[in-house]
C-alpha cells in the first residue's frame, strides 16, 4: 500500500489494456443480448400455451355453434380456461338446450294441431261427400251439426293466432286504464244471454282499476267464461267476482261449483292441448288452448293467472292485475 508500481510490470500490462477495455465494455452487451433472447424464448413458449388454451375452447365454440346452425341442439361445449370463454360456453349450452326443447315443443304442437282438425276435417268431409253423392240427406239438423264443426276449427285456428302472437309488441296494443267491473258486466250479460237460462251466473263486481286492452281482456273473460260452462255449467251457479286484494291489486275471478282439478294436473292446466280427464269422461271436447290463451294475455298484461280448486268445493281461475 502506497508502494509505487514496478517499472517494468507497468510496461508488461501496457499490451494487454486494449484486450481489457475490450473485454470490459462487450460483456455487458453480451449479457443483455442473452437476456434479451432467453426472455424472447420464455415469452414465445408462454404466448404459445396461453394461446392454445384459448384458442383451442373457441375453436369447440365454433364447431358447436356450426352444428347449432345446421340445427342439431344435442350438443355440449365443455368451459374453457378463461372465465369470459367459460361464460360463453355455458350460454351456448343454456341456448342450444332451450332451442331443443322449443323444437320438441314445436313438433309436439303441430302433430297435436294436426290431430285436432284431423277429426273435424274428416266428418266435414264425409258428410259433404255423402250429401254430395246423395247418400245422406242435406237436412237441416246435418248442416247445423256441420256448422258447429266448422266453428270448432275457427276457434282453434283464433287461439292459435292468439298464441302466435304472444310476446310481440302487436299482442296488448291501445291499453287504457279502466274499471274490470264494467267490462266484465258487459261480457257476462251477453255470455249470459247467449248461453240461455240453463247456465246460472252470479256477479259481485267492486271497484277494479287496471290498464288493459279492453278487446284481449274480453278475450280470456270470455274463455274462462267457456271454461267453466264446459266443466260446470250443470253444477251449479257460476260466480264472477272483481275488486281489490289484500295486496292493493286488482283481481278478476271465475268460481264454478264443479268437480274441480285434481291436484297433480292444476299447473298441466295451462300446457298446449292439455284437458282434464274428468271433462273428457263427461263426454265433453274442447281444443286444450283456453287457459293457454288466458295465461298468454295475462303475462301480456304483465299480471298473472292462478287455477287453484276451492275450499267448498269447485275450481277457481283468478287474474291479478
Amino acid at each position: 500500500m502506497g508502494e509505487v508500481p514496478d517499472p517494468k510490470a507497468l510496461a508488461a500490462l501496457a499490451p494487454l489494456y486494449p484486450q481489457l477495455e475490450e473485454a470490459t465494455e462487450a460483456s455487458p452487451v453480451e449479457g443483455v443480448l442473452g437476456f434479451g433472447f432467453a426472455l424472447i424464448v420464455i415469452s414465445s413458449v408462454i404466448g404459445v400455451v396461453l394461446a392454445y388454451r384459448i384458442v383451442a375452447p373457441l375453436t369447440r365454440l365454433t364447431a358447436a355453434a356450426e352444428k347449432i346452425r345446421q340445427g342439431d341442439f344435442q350438443v355440449t361445449v365443455e368451459p374453457g380456461a378463461t372465465k369470459e370463454v367459460a361464460a360463453l360456453a355455458v350460454t351456448i349450452n343454456s341456448m342450444a338446450s332451450e332451442l331443443l326443447a322449443l323444437e320438441t315443443r314445436l313438433k309436439f304442437n303441430t302433430r297435436a294441431v294436426a290431430h285436432e282438425l284431423r277429426t273435424p276435417l274428416t266428418v266435414l268431409q264425409g258428410n259433404l261427400q255423402g250429401m254430395s253423392d246423395g247418400v245422406f240427406p242435406a237436412s237441416e239438423e246435418r248442416l247445423r251439426a256441420l256448422l258447429v264443426q266448422a266453428q270448432g276449427m275457427s276457434r282453434l285456428v283464433d287461439q292459435l293466432n292468439t298464441l302466435s302472437l304472444a310476446g310481440t309488441t302487436s299482442f296488448v296494443t291501445a291499453t287504457t286504464t279502466t274499471d274490470l267491473a264494467l267490462h266484465v258486466l258487459e261480457t257476462v250479460s251477453l255470455f249470459q244471454a247467449s248461453a240461455g237460462d240453463a247456465l246460472d251466473f252470479r256477479t259481485y263486481l267492486q271497484p277494479a282499476p287496471a290498464k288493459i286492452d279492453p278487446d284481449r281482456f274480453r278475450q280470456a273473460l270470455l274463455a274462462l267464461l267457456e271454461n267453466a260452462r264446459r266443466y260446470a255449467g250443470d253444477c251449479g251457479p257460476i260466480d264472477v267476482h272483481t275488486g281489490l286484494d289484500e295486496a292493493g291489486q286488482s283481481f278478476i275471478s271465475v268460481r264454478d261449483k264443479g268437480p274441480g282439478l285434481p291436484d297433480y294436473v292444476q299447473h298441466s292446466s295451462f300446457d298446449m292441448f292439455w284437458r282434464s280427464e274428468r271433462l273428457n269422461d263427461r263426454g265433453l271436447s274442447g281444443s286444450g288452448l283456453g287457459l293457454t290463451v288466458v295465461k298468454a294475455i295475462a303475462e301480456g298484461h304483465n299480471a298473472r293467472l292462478e287455477v287453484g280448486n276451492n275450499p267448498d268445493g269447485g275450481a277457481y281461475a283468478k287474474i291479478t292485475f
